[in-house]
């Protein structure tokens, strides 16, 4: 987006945005939408919110002085139409107290109420996507003719999208951003170090992610297992928690999994943690072992605290991680390929870290908060007020 496009005339206005959240738990997507809210131009947009429930993504609008109101986003899958009537009348309810000027709905399980009370009460609505849909019921794509725009975080989820001229006219690709004030690359991991008893002389691969099926943790433990065979000095850090009960017989099951292989030892499952910068500061090559990922909140991290990538070739992940420039990619569940390219940049610290400038260089250039901030508001302004955005 171009200087010229992000100017804005201030008159005066402001706009009040009523954001739709169905989830509760703290996790990449909340990450990204707490940076966007925190980061508005107050000038022009006062947030709103409606949630379905307290938990910690809650408490974190309460620190930031965002008090949501709540409502129930029942599924569409097995629709009840009680409990459709009811989401949508208190949305609309919502709409009328708060003043609404536009709604921006962050997921699927929120976005058609938004969509149909929106266009009861003739206010703009953007879906913003953040997934790879997987299975035949992509009830987005279905529904895709309602939003007035829809904010994809990489092409490979606006691929997602059945193809044609109205469709294509409002989806916007914007990319995750990360804060490099936060993710600074002078941070040091020697606190981390020290937490968990890693010697200064060993060597810290990790990962970062909740605890999901998805994610590839297994992949990620059977590589650890072949890069011991040949360097001893090395320790695993597994970084996230479950957030859920099968999420917890997963990690569970994955503790045994590294006795069973004899890493556990040299396995460090760090649990939940808000301590990413220094988490990252400590490792010396960071893994995304995931095959499904749209669009990655690590891998930028990352890349800002100038850290090498091994990443799986697969969703939005090839979109930023550069193959041979800020990192290597590997093919999704090939353990064996995972290990070879670790070691690799374990054992060519000059590799590593010229991985780890253009990383850092990359998202200097691409992908920044305020990149990411700017082009959100601009779509905002498209829809609300063309006087306020310059073509």
């Amino acid at each position: 987006m171009s200087d010229k496009k992000s100017h804005m005339i201030n008159d005066g206005k402001k706009f009040n945005i009523l954001y739709l959240h169905n989830e509760s738990v703290m996790g990449g997507a909340e990450i990204s939408l707490l940076n966007l809210v925190k980061r508005l131009n107050k000038k022009f947009f006062i947030p709103h919110f409606a949630c379905s429930k307290e938990g910690p993504f809650i408490d974190e609008l309460r620190k930031i002085e965002i008090l949501p109101d709540f409502v129930q986003f029942p599924s569409i899958r097995l629709p009840n139409p009680v409990q459709i009537c009811n989401t949508i009348r208190t949305l609309i309810d919502i709409i009328k107290k708060r003043q609404i000027d536009l709604i921006h709905s962050n997921q699927p399980r929120s976005n058609l109420f938004g969509a149909i009370a929106a266009k009861i009460k003739n206010v703009p609505i953007v879906w913003h996507e953040r997934c790879l849909e997987q299975g035949r019921f992509d009830s987005d794509n279905i529904f895709s003719f309602l939003p007035d725009k829809i904010i994809c975080n990489s092409d490979a989820v606006r691929n997602r999208f059945t193809k044609g001229e109205r469709t294509d006219a409002k989806i916007r690709t914007i990319i995750n951003g990360v804060d490099l004030r936060e993710f600074n690359s002078e941070s040091n991991g020697r606190v981390i170090r020290e937490e968990f008893n890693i010697d200064k002389d060993e060597l810290v691969v990790g990962t970062i992610g909740r605890i999901d099926p998805e994610k590839g943790y297994e992949c990620f433990l059977e590589s650890a297992r072949i890069i011991l065979e040949d360097l001893e000095n090395v320790r695993f850090l597994i970084v996230g928690g479950a957030s859920n009960k099968s999420s917890l017989a997963l990690e569970k099951s994955l503790y045994e999994m590294s006795v069973e292989k004899g890493i556990d030892k040299n396995t460090i499952f760090t649990g939940f943690r808000r301590d990413i910068p220094q988490l990252l500061a400590s490792m010396d090559v960071v893994v995304l072992p995931s095959g499904i990922d749209a669009c990655s909140r690590v891998l930028f991290e990352a890349m800002a605290m100038q850290k090498p990538l091994v990443a799986t070739n697969a969703g939005g992940t090839p979109e930023i991680v550069q193959d041979g420039i800020t990192g290597l990619l590997t093919t999704p569940g090939d353990s064996s390929d995972m290990a070879k390219c670790i070691i690799q940049l374990l054992q060519n610290k000059e590799l590593a870290k010229q991985y780890g400038k253009a990383g850092r260089k990359r998202v200097e250039e691409l992908f920044t908060i305020e990149r990411n901030i700017k082009e959100t508001e601009y779509v905002y302004l498209e829809l609300l007020d063309t006087n306020l955005a310059v073509n």
